[in-house]
This record gives C-alpha cells, structure tokens and sequence, in this order.
C-alpha cells in the first residue's frame, strides 16, 4: 500500500515504513533541469532576407562590370538549379544570357531589358551536371560574347524520380517546361522536352501552381496550420525561389486559389467550426484584408448528393476555385457531392449545379441542376479543376469515382477511367450537352480516383493530367494511395497529356502520384527580379483559449515524460508544439508569467478535421501538432503540459515579441 504524506510518498513494504522525499529532486536521478528558451527556428524569410544581405555586401565590396560579372547560384536556399548574375554598366546596355543544353534544342535563352543595373535570373540549370552559360551583350542588333561560366551543380534529391515515359517533340513543346506539383510532401519539379530536370525547389511549396499576371508563381506555404495539410497560407514567388509576398489565410489555404481580374485572390479555406474545405475569401491583394467571403453551407444543404468519400466534417470537399468575368460569378469543384457550382458574385445568389441529380431533392433539382440533351453525355464525378472557358464552355477533370451516385450500380477501378470533359451548358433552358471528352479511349491506365487537373490552351489544344493512378498487385485502386493498408506495395504513375487536335502531341509519365501539372516558361515578358524584404500581409486565426481551471492530480514525475515526444519550437511569428497522445487524451498546454496565464486544449481526437485524404493509421496514438499565434500573446512565459490532469513542467521559456 501506499499514501501521500506531506512532501514525499509512504511506502510499507514488508511491513517497514520507507518514506521517499520529493524535495529539491527525485530520488531516481532525475534532477529538475534547468530552464532554458525554446528553440527558434528561422521561417523561409528571415533565412532568404539574411541570404540576400549577405550576398548583396559580397557584390558590393567588389567592382562588377560586364567584363567582371558577380554571380551565385541557388541565391535564396530554394532553387538549386537556379543562379544569379549581377553587374552595372555607366550607360543602358542589353545582354542575352544562354544556358547551353545537352543538345542545342534544349538551350534556354533570355534577353534582358535596357538598363544599367543589370540582375539576371539564370534559370534552367541541370543537376548534377557542369553547366555551361554564355553572357553576349547586344549592340546595335549584334550579339557579341563576353563572358562563359562554367556552373557545377549538386544531384537530384532522391524523392524527384526520372519519367519512364516522354513523348513529345522540340517542335511541339519548344522551350517550356512542365511542372508537376507533389501530392503530399515533395517538392515541385519541371521537366524539359527531353524528359531532363531543369529546376525544382528545395522544400515542399504545395498545392495548385498559379501563373500569376505579373509573371510570379503562387503556391501554398511549407508551414501547417491544421492537419492535415492546411497550410499557413500562400507564397507568391519568382523561379529563383525569391519570396516577395507571403499572404497570411486566418483559416488556412488548400488546394486552388484563382487571380481575379481586379488582382486579389480567391482562396479556399476553412472556418474549423466542425467542419473544413467549404469556405471561400476574397483577399485584398495589396493589404492581405478579406473583402469577401462565402460559407458554401449557405448555398447547399450537406446530406444530400452524398458521394462514397461524404463525411460530415468533409462534406463538400471544395478542390477548384475560379472566377468568370462574363458571368460575375464564382465557380466552385464540390468533390464530395460530385458538383460542380456558380455563384453570383453581385447578388450572392446560387446560379446551377452541375453534376447527376440522383439522390438530390426535387426542389434542388428543379431549381438548379441540368437536364442532359445528346447522344453520348456522361456525368462526371470527384472532379477537379473546373474552368470556364472564353465560349462559356466548362471544362473539367472528371475523375470519374465509381460513376454512379448509387453504390449497387458502382464500376469497378479495373473498368473505369479518369478524362478531361467539356460541357456546353444553356442557362435559360437549363441544358446540358457534352461537347468534348479526352480520356475514356485510355481505360483504366489513365484513372486517378484523386487529385489532377486540366488546362486549356486553345480550341482542340488541352492539358489533360492524370495524378494519382495506382495498383496493387494488377488491381488498380479506388482510393487515394495513402488510404490502401498496403500502401507500400502499390505501384504509382502519373500521366500528363497534352491534346492537339485530336492527337497526343506531348505525353510525361512518372512512377509518382502528382497533384497538378502546369506547362510554364522559365523565362517571358515579365521576366523580373528585385532586392528587397517579403511583404507579410493577412493575420492568422486567434488560437482559442480555455477560460476554466484545469483540475491536477498527483504526478509523480515533474518533467515530461518522453513517451509524449514534446517539441516546442518558436518560428518568427508563432509557437509550434508537436506531440503525441493516445487518442482523446485530455492535453492542455498553459503559457504563465507572473502576470498573465494562457491555457490552450490541445485536440487529440482523430475525428476534429477529419479530411478525405487523412491517413487513418495508428488509432491508438495521435501525432499532434498545434499552434499558439505570435500577435495573440505578448511576452516570456513557462510553459507547462498537461495530460488527463497530469501537470508537467517543460522547463522552456517562450518569448512572445
């Protein structure tokens, strides 16, 4: 038996009474450490802003002219097959930069605009490889050689794999490049004609590439804000890996956001009031303000149209986001209900849906959805991607799950097929007619249950990109790899075509799952690279605090205990706390001074945000990470956990600026 007595415990044992004092120390040997701050941890912006100092001084300190160019690769740690010209000259001067390829067809070149500061991206290096680039200066339409480098660079990391499959022609595919962006984790990696890596970017940016107007890239940030895999919001970067602009999504950013004609953003996103990926904002691009918003729930009701992958906190599942200027009106991909949706930007008023009425209501029905007209219309399903094209024309990446909305009429993976489909919709007759469809020919090698995309380049010259196609043992999957229990034997690819007329004029294919393809140009009219500091703009979503006492009961241990694996780290504007706990566990993690007390329930529930593509493994313990916002709390405070009551003291001070 045992009891508490004052400051130690009472132990009987064999009928002697042993008393352990808890004074000071702990008589097993673990002494009470020493209070230390939590570690700092740089963000991508302070790392690339102490970057850009430092090789700016270096340039500085020397005398650079055409003769004596100053050059670094890789100048901001996030585009390794990317480097960095600079130089001045007393009078306006032009130059043509050539990166030489292994064939003359795969040469890349960039003429440089009239100017007398002369900074120029070289972009389209190969890895692992000793890269030859040119500088010729221009006079008077004569093309005069200066200078030659000669550019080592590192290999490839082993996550970025080689195409088994390239088919396209220099004639065809030119210069340009075709992006492929990860589906979870990766990192976002181009590809020439020839099928060769001509850059990538060193960390996991993610979701949809946008092409912005002024010629920049936008992609989700590598920091989560929720499980999993919400991110802080969005990076707008240049192919040098440069952050100029990082935009700050209170409810975290997710797989598409669109550049409205007036330039701000709308981005998908989440509330986390229960459930997740059924928001919308309109962002202010010059201030980070949200201008708009739209709840989709105000719109549609949840439990009906209800595909294999529903849940209720992922009902919608809102994976494409896009604006039509002829129309006014938002166009929104619900993989979850298999629709796709317009809403009236003016008048907030639900225009139609797209998408089989079966198992909808008739008033939904009536009011809102299609009537198919045509001899060989098909449905689509778990869509992405949804555009609408100049004609008014919606074009769409059908990914065809299950092709039924009633599970006894499901086609089996092995038969079914994924393809790029446009409709022809007539809005005063409510109308519907399949005009075009690419993909149906290819079978089930071309079906992707999740992720892809399609792009539209001209009337009968499509992208059309088939993610996320997996097997096992000859069985092609029906869920997202992630899901299957025996992941690890599956055999991934990934198919990227591109449709001329009819014919396949470029088709990539890679032993991966990718989450969208996008077929850039290194280098355009836009074409333009500035010094200077990353403008943050938005604000994060406050973390809610818990505003009742924690009741304690007795620990014996006063540190945490190393089955929990707690790992506190302070990023610029944020605290990250990583742990991991059984599966509603009762977890608090309290912030106090001698001023002040903050106290945070941290959830360890698998089901709070359960999204279509979580990994439902592990049941008994939850890998946890949660964050406490910078502009919510200000000053030093201990932080302690506590677990179903336990009390432990971590030891680590935090400072909030």
């Amino acid at each position: 038996m045992y009891g508490i007595f004052g400051s130690g415990l009472l132990f009987i044992v064999n009928g002697v009474l042993i008393t352990l004092l808890l004074v000071g120390f702990l008589i097993f040997g673990l002494s009470n450490p020493k209070t230390s701050s939590v570690q700092n941890i740089e963000s991508d912006i302070h790392i690339q802003q102490t970057a850009e100092n430092e090789f700016f001084n270096e340039y500085m300190q020397g005398d650079h002219s055409e003769d004596n160019p100053f050059f670094i690769l890789d100048p901001y740690n996030m585009s390794p097959l990317t480097g960095l010209i600079m130089f001045e000259t007393d009078v306006p001067s032009s130059y043509k930069l050539v990166v030489l390829g292994k064939t003359t067809e795969a040469d890349i070149e960039y003429v440089t605009p009239l100017t007398t500061y002369h900074f120029i991206p070289v972009l389209g290096l190969y890895p692992d490889y000793t890269n030859t680039i040119e500088l010729f200066e221009i006079v008077d339409g004569t093309e005069i050689l200066l200078t030659t480098f000669e550019i080592e660079t590192s290999p490839l990391p082993e996550i970025i794999q080689s195409p088994t499959v390239i088919e396209t022609t220099y004639e065809y595919f030119g210069d340009d490049l075709m992006m492929l962006m990860p589906a979870l984790g990766g990192n976002p990696v181009a590809y020439d004609y020839a099928g060769d890596v001509r850059w990538y970017l060193s960390t996991n940016l993610s979701w949809a590439p946008t092409l912005l107007n002024n010629g920049r890239l936008l992609l989700g940030t590598n920091r989560i804000i929720a499980e999993p895999y919400y991110t802080t919001g969005l990076y707008e970067i240049d192919f040098l890996g440069k952050i100029y602009v990082e935009y700050i999504v209170p409810g975290g950013f997710h797989h598409d956001v669109h550049e409205m004609n007036n330039g701000n953003l709308l981005i998908g996103t989440n509330d986390f009031l229960g459930t997740v990926e059924d928001v919308i904002i309109e962002m202010n691009r010059l201030t980070g303000e949200i201008v708009n918003t739209w709840y989709i729930e105000d719109y549609l009701p949840k439990q009906e149209g209800m595909s294999e992958m529903w849940t209720p906190h992922d009902w919608y599942h809102n994976n494409s986001v896009f604006y039509d200027e002829n129309t006014d009106s938002i166009i929104l991909s619900g993989r979850h209900q298999d629709i796709v949706i317009s809403i009236d930007y003016t008048t907030d008023e639900l225009n139609w849906v797209i998408g089989d009425p079966n198992t909808w209501s008739e008033e939904i029905v009536d009011n809102y959805f299609f009537t198919p007209i045509g001899t060989s219309f098909e449905w689509q399903y778990a869509q992405h991607s949804a555009i609408v094209l100049e004609d008014g024309n919606i074009f769409m990446f059908d990914n065809g799950n299950n092709r039924s909305k009633e599970r006894e009429f499901d086609i089996e993976a092995n038969n079914n097929y994924s393809r790029g489909v446009i409709y022809d919709i007539d809005t005063f007759n409510m109308t519907i007619d399949q005009v075009y469809q690419f993909g149906k020919e290819l079978g089930s090698d071309f079906y992707s249950p999740h992720i892809s995309n399609i792009d539209y380049y001209a009337d009968d010259n499509y992208l059309i990109h088939s993610g996320g196609h997996s097997s096992i043992n000859g069985e092609v999957l029906n869920i997202p790899v992630l899901l299957s229990e025996d992941f690890e034997d599956a055999v991934l690819n990934s198919i990227t075509i591109e449709v001329l007329n009819n014919d396949i004029a470029y088709r990539l294919e890679i032993a991966n799952n990718y989450y969208q393809a996008k077929r850039i140009s290194l280098y355009n009219d836009l074409t333009c690279f500035n010094l200077g500091p990353t403008s943050i703009l938005g604000n994060y979503m406050v973390t809610k605090e818990v505003s009742y006492e924690i009741e304690k009961s007795f620990s014996l241990f006063d540190t945490v205990p190393p089955i929990y694996g707690l790992s506190l780290l302070k990023e610029d504007n944020r605290l990250v706390v990583d742990g991991v706990f059984n599966n509603n566990e009762l977890v608090y993690l309290v912030l106090e001074n001698d001023n002040e007390r903050f106290v945070y329930h941290i959830p360890t529930s698998k089901n709070t945000y359960l999204a279509m593509c979580t990994i439902l493994t592990d049941l008994d313990d939850t890998n946890i990470s949660f964050y406490i916002n910078e502009e919510e709390v200000e000053g030093v405070f201990n932080v302690y956990l506590y677990v179903n009551g336990h009390e432990y003291n971590t030891y680590r001070k935090v400072n909030f600026k």
